[in-house]
């Protein structure tokens, strides 16, 4: 595949995600759906490692923007064997794909009544295991997530639309806690 035409597939990629955003709006089911048949020629693409521009990554060492338009923006991002990218929220809806490898990921819905600074109760509301291809939404209220890498070489692709709140929140749910970080690129 020529430089030239993956870049066009990005291009297409965001394109129909885009259409999807205004065709969808916040209809997680159907948005996912659609962003999901987006990325598949995207997923597929066996080069992609190459085509980024490196971007800070919050939680990893290998982060790179497949695509950014000071709205919609693409990721590529390493997860090392074994780490785990605790629990945190977003503020904003995020895809989470797999590239390479495989990932646990855990999604959880805050039962708390959010009356105490600090403190906070999780619930799993989804646990599964991801393999290439495979894709998962997160959105408020139920953008809390984690995931860890389960073999090596895996890496992962999200979408968001819009930007990350700056003041994160980073759960312990074992002790019925959080602590707030200020993301890298809240953009």
């Amino acid at each position: 595949m020529t430089a030239t035409a993956s870049t066009s597939t990005i291009r297409d990629c965001a394109q129909g995600i885009a259409a999807a955003i205004a065709r969808h709006g916040g209809d997680g089911e159907k948005l996912g759906a659609s962003i999901k048949a987006s990325l598949r020629e995207l997923v597929a693409m066996p080069n992609l490692l190459e085509l980024g521009i490196p971007r800070e990554g919050n939680n990893v060492a290998f982060s790179q923007y497949l695509y950014f338009d000071g709205e919609l923006s693409i990721i590529i991002f390493e997860v090392p064997n074994g780490k785990t990218i605790p629990p945190h929220d977003h503020g904003i809806w995020e895809t989470l794909s797999v590239y390479r490898g495989r990932i646990r990921h855990v999604v959880y819905e805050r039962v708390d009544d959010q009356t105490v600074p600090g403190a906070a109760e999780l619930r799993v509301a989804e646990d599964r295991e991801l393999g290439p291809g495979d894709f998962a939404i997160v959105s408020p209220p139920a953008d809390i997530h984690s995931f860890t890498a389960l073999s090596d070489g895996t890496y992962g692709i999200t979408v968001v639309s819009g930007a990350y709140k700056r003041d994160r929140h980073y759960y312990q749910p074992e002790k019925n806690t959080y602590v707030i970080r200020q993301g890298r690129n809240a953009r």
